[in-house]
């Protein structure tokens, strides 16, 4: 683990570190009828963790945090009982910006998760904070009335863009009403663009194939390529990516807390989706909370896939291709024990003692999975 951190730091001499990609998708594009939200998230810090907060606040949550924000302060995407859900990504070209990057978002999301109902909700949020907000970001939003957009926010302006009955949008680090000509993320941006436009529809399972799809201008990069290394930088997964996560809201018919957020934290090529109910409070799969050993685990998969000192942005395509395989097994299986789960309290209503067999058998499986690895 040492050498994560002697990598990660040389990592952070990149410009381009917080570079994470996200998509809101309206109830009428959603396979399920539920609102989603995804992100990639790419930062410096490797670690992170899935907690349930409910004590100080006015709406129970469940967010992704980083593991060293032992206070949870940070949230950086997340679901509440109320069926309102947020992500962010960092945008580049939003003038004004008093410190050249964000340092607000995690702390209002957080307070966002605690507070808010709807998507108005949020915007009220963001009309009452103080100025400067200290943001230079886009927020992604939904809510249990069907609500979806996106927020483009700077220090003292913001601009909302609702998505269409139907429709989807999505973000990577630059702004719409951002300054023309700055920004980063443009070859990712026009990936999504290319990827979301071969659906009609989506599903959390979709979110996490592009999340691991090396594909840029017209390809996909494994698809031509067996051996040698890959350069990352402008694909959806890279170096700095550290996790995935895709956010169902309540549909019509389901109680405002039947949320559920589907989760893999670290680097996406290396962890496997995990659902987290909202309702289930507290009870999280072990795996993904605490020290996150799933996060860990996919941590050390991520060195022994950039283990050469000179590549540090280039991933080794024949491990991957061999890492990738049992990832995208124990996903299926996830994804089909979660789903039966979830269809069937959709029906009878949530079932604390079905969800608390269900994350013991999480972890189990995923103990099963690690030792695959003879890390």
């Amino acid at each position: 683990m040492r050498r994560l951190w002697v990598i990660l730091a040389a990592l952070l001499l990149s410009a381009d570190i917080f570079a994470c990609t996200t998509a809101v998708v309206s109830s009428g594009a959603s396979a399920s009828g539920r609102p989603m939200l995804w992100k990639q998230r790419d930062t410096s810090d490797p670690y992170n963790r899935i907690v349930h907060v409910k004590d100080g606040v006015e709406i129970a949550y469940t967010a992704l945090f980083p593991t060293s924000d032992s206070l949870c302060t940070l949230a950086y995407a997340g679901i509440n009982a109320a069926g309102f859900g947020v992500i962010n990504n960092l945008s580049y070209n939003l003038r004004p910006d008093s410190l050249g990057f964000d340092t607000k978002a995690g702390p209002l999301m957080a307070k966002a998760l605690g507070c808010c109902r709807t998507v108005d909700d949020f915007e009220r949020l963001l009309q009452e904070a103080p100025r400067p907000m200290l943001l230079s970001t886009n927020f992604g939003v939904v809510d249990a009335a069907g609500g979806a957009a996106y927020f483009e926010v700077s220090d003292y302006d913001y601009t909302r863009f609702d998505v269409e009955p139907g429709g989807y949008l999505f973000r990577t680090n630059y702004s719409l009403t951002g300054e023309e000509g700055r920004g980063r993320g443009f070859a990712r941006y026009e990936a999504m663009g290319a990827l979301m436009a071969t659906r009609r529809s989506f599903d959390p399972e979709f979110f996490f194939k592009i999340g691991r799809t090396y594909y840029r201008d017209g390809r996909n990069a494994l698809r031509w390529r067996r051996r040698g290394w890959l350069d990352e930088h402008d694909f959806i997964p890279r170096s700095t990516t550290t996790a995935c996560v895709v956010i169902e809201a309540p549909g019509p018919g389901e109680a405002p807390d039947g949320g559920l957020m589907w989760c893999a934290p670290g680097y996406t090529p290396c962890c496997y989706a995990i659902p987290v109910w909202v309702a289930a409070g507290d009870n999280i799969p072990a795996c993904l909370t605490g020290q996150a050993e799933a996060n860990r685990l996919a941590a050390a998969l991520f060195l022994s896939l950039h283990s050469d000192k000179e590549e540090l942005k280039k991933v080794d395509i024949a491990s991957l291709r061999r890492v990738m395989r049992p990832v995208r097994r124990a996903e299926r299986r996830e994804f089909r024990r979660g789903r039966r789960l979830d269809r069937r309290m959709h029906r009878a209503g949530y079932d604390a003692a079905e969800v608390e067999r269900f994350n013991h058998g999480a972890d189990a499986r995923f103990r099963r999975y690690k030792h695959r690895f003879a890390l």
